[in-house]
């Protein structure tokens, strides 16, 4: 499971922006382009973002009631889609995004995970799973003017990020029978492992002896962590691990750590190797899941950036709010979300 998570990290992205974020949905441009208050159905128009209008169909379905949550995110969804040019780079990746999800059905075991997906794509204003596509580009469009904001102002939200210690990790790990009491061959492994490591690189002591075949294929890279990574319910490795990590300086070693499996009871033997800890370097990485990682590590550690990010981009829009109690409440979310600081510089 933890090899296919670190190879799908489309997928934990996903989860951990629809959960921590509250924040992608697509619409159909085509059908709002109305004008006036109402359009030829005699919708009510409640806010026009550059001529494109949202409708208070849009906040209303056939049975859920009005939400600001809801209606932050249309208002969000039009912000998003006019400030980031659809470049065939942004198509390329929305398209491996929905390829990557459309794999994870096809091969759940679980006979109910595309109705599952439908019902979460359903909730955030979605038709179903024929809308996946405007979902994914909607996703990597975010991304880009995310990055580009950071970029912009990355010595301003630096510091939030630096008190979680931030870093990227190599492991090597050997699982054993009782960890009182190691057989010959696994104290013979962990000898070899010992004398790998007092003798030459942890990356090649990793690809030489570790049994975390993902990352032993890799001289032992896991990826990015942080303080955060402990108590997430995404985290692949074992909190134990991180924490000795976090506890390290870049290029130092941990002792051998004992962990037990909480779910299968499964034992194990754990290094771990900091390979990184300065953010301008981590955030510079060529490798992509670390780049998504830091990403999302940068948007946790600075309270309602995401939102803020929004805002800045929506200050080059023509928004024009018709209806004042939709104003309100767009704006009333908005200052909950980032502690009443959106609109500072």
């Amino acid at each position: 499971m933890s090899e296919f998570l670190r190879n799908n990290w489309f997928v934990v992205v996903i989860a951990v922006i629809i959960i921590a974020f509250v924040s992608y949905f697509i619409y159909d441009e085509n059908k709002y382009n109305v004008s006036a208050k109402s359009d030829s159905d005699g919708n009510q128009v409640v806010a026009s973002i550059d001529k494109k209008d949202i409708t208070a169909n849009d906040i209303y379905d056939q049975s859920a009631p009005f939400d600001t949550a809801l209606l932050y995110n249309l208002y969000h969804n039009q912000v998003v889609d006019q400030s980031v040019k659809t470049t065939d780079d942004l198509d390329e990746k929305a398209k491996d995004l929905k390829k990557t999800i459309e794999q994870n059905v096809s091969s759940s075991s679980s006979q109910n995970s595309e109705s599952q997906i439908e019902t979460e794509l359903a909730s955030f204003g979605y038709n179903g799973i024929d809308q996946l596509y405007d979902y994914c580009l909607m996703t990597v469009k975010e991304a880009k003017m995310q990055r580009d904001y950071i970029e912009d102002h990355f010595d301003e939200v630096t510091p939030a990020l630096q008190e979680k210690k931030p870093r990227t990790i190599s492991i090597i790990s050997m699982q054993v029978q009782d960890l009182a009491a190691l057989t010959e061959d696994e104290q013979k492994k962990k000898d070899n492992i010992d004398s790998a490591l007092s003798s030459g690189s942890f990356a090649d002591a990793a690809t030489a002896y570790s049994e975390d075949t993902a990352t032993a294929s890799d001289d032992g890279f896991y990826g990015y962590v942080d303080a955060n990574s402990v108590n997430s319910q995404y985290s692949t490795l074992n909190a134990q691990v991180i924490q000795a990590a976090l506890n390290l300086e870049k290029d130092q070693t941990s002792d051998w750590i004992e962990v037990t499996d909480s779910s299968s009871g499964l034992k194990y033997l754990y290094k771990v190797h900091v390979d990184e800890t300065d953010i301008q370097s981590i955030w510079d990485s060529k490798n992509e899941t670390v780049s998504n990682n830091i990403l999302s590590a940068f948007l946790t550690a600075n309270q309602g950036l995401s939102v803020k990010i929004v805002q800045e981009n929506a200050k080059d829009l023509d928004i024009e709010f018709k209806d004042e109690d939709v104003q309100k409440r767009i704006e009333d979310y908005i200052n909950d979300q980032t502690g009443g600081n959106s609109n500072e510089e």
